[in-house]
C-alpha cells in the first residue's frame, strides 16, 4: 500500500475515483474538474493535507480534508467497493487524523446521512460525536410575495460582512458550508444580493441548475426572518423562472431552518454533523 498527497495526483484521476466510489452512496457525487476546483476553493479543501491510497498503480481509497487555521473538516472519504470491510477505511482515517494533529488542528467535523448506520458506527468508533442535525429542504410550489423587498446585486466582500454580523449580533452558528469564509471564497459562483425593505435589511445568496434553483444562504439582519425568506423565494422563482427551490444542509438550530419550514419547505434529507476533538 502506498500513499500520495492528493496534490500529487492528477485532478482528472482524483475526480474519477471520487465519482466511482460514491456512485452507489445515499448522496451520489458527480463532480467534473471545473466544479471540483470551485468546491476546493469554496470549502478550503487542502489537497496538500488530503490523501489517495494505492495498491500498486491502482487507487483504492481517498480522503479529502478541509483546513481553516486550527479547524478541519472531512469533506469526503471512501474506498472502492472490493476493499470495503477490509480495514482500509480505518487506515485512511487514522492517517489523516494523525497528519492533522501534527499540523496543529484541534477539531474535525464531518457530515453523514442519518440513515447510513454503518458510516455512523464507523465514525463513532473513531471518536466522533453527533453534534446536531442538518436538514435539506425542497419546495415545489410557487410562493407569492408582497414585492416590498428590493434586491440589489452585491459582492462577496459585502456578503462576508453581513454574515459576520449575523454571527456576532444574533449568535448564529453556521455549518461549514455557510461560514463567513465559505461565502467569501465563493465569489462569482452564486448570485449575491443585499436586500432592503421598510424597517429591514438582509442578504441572499442563491444559484440555479437547469431544473431548479437553490438557496445557499439568507438572513434578515433587521426585520422578520419568516417574511424575508418568503420574499426571497418569490424573488428567486421570478428571476429563475423555476418553481422548485432547494436549500441543503441547514443546521437544526439555525433561524433559516425554521423560516424555510414556515414557508412550506419539506425536509428531504437529514444528516448528522459530527465532531472529533483532537486536543
Amino acid at each position: 500500500m502506498s500513499i500520495k498527497k492528493a496534490s500529487d495526483v492528477s485532478v482528472i484521476d482524483l475526480v474519477s475515483l471520487v465519482n466511482e466510489i460514491f456512485k452507489d452512496y445515499a448522496v451520489p457525487v458527480n463532480w467534473d474538474v471545473y466544479n471540483f476546483s470551485l468546491d476546493v476553493k469554496e470549502n478550503s479543501i487542502s489537497l496538500e493535507d488530503s490523501f489517495v491510497f494505492f495498491e500498486g498503480d491502482t487507487p483504492v481509497g481517498f480522503i479529502l480534508v478541509c483546513v481553516r487555521k486550527d479547524r478541519g473538516r472531512i469533506d469526503s472519504m471512501g474506498v472502492v467497493k472490493p476493499k470495503r470491510g477490509t480495514g482500509l477505511a480505518d487506515m485512511i482515517l487514522k492517517h489523516a487524523l494523525e497528519h492533522l494533529v501534527w499540523k496543529g488542528v484541534k477539531s474535525v467535523v464531518l457530515e453523514v446521512v442519518s440513515t447510513d448506520q454503518r458510516a455512523i458506527r464507523f465514525y463513532e468508533k473513531n471518536g466522533f460525536k453527533q453534534r446536531r442535525e442538518l436538514y435539506s429542504y425542497a419546495l415545489d410550489k410557487n410562493i407569492e410575495g408582497t414585492g416590498s423587498v428590493r434586491f440589489f446585486e452585491t459582492d462577496e466582500k459585502r456578503i462576508h460582512m453581513y454574515s459576520l454580523k449575523a454571527r456576532t449580533d444574533f449568535g448564529r452558528s453556521p455549518n461549514w458550508q455557510r461560514e463567513c469564509t465559505t461565502l467569501l471564497l465563493a465569489d462569482g459562483r452564486y448570485k449575491m444580493e443585499r436586500a432592503s425593505w421598510k424597517n429591514g435589511e438582509g442578504y441572499l445568496v442563491w444559484g440555479e441548475t437547469p431544473q431548479s434553483a437553490f438557496i445557499v444562504d439568507a438572513f434578515a439582519l433587521r426585520g422578520d426572518m419568516d417574511e424575508f425568506v418568503r420574499e426571497c423565494v418569490d424573488h428567486i422563482q421570478r428571476k429563475s423562472r423555476k418553481t422548485i427551490v432547494t436549500c441543503a444542509a441547514v443546521p437544526e438550530d439555525d433561524p433559516l431552518s425554521h423560516s424555510l419550514e414556515k414557508n412550506g419547505f419539506q425536509k428531504v434529507l437529514t444528516q448528522y454533523e459530527m465532531e472529533l476533538r483532537l486536543v
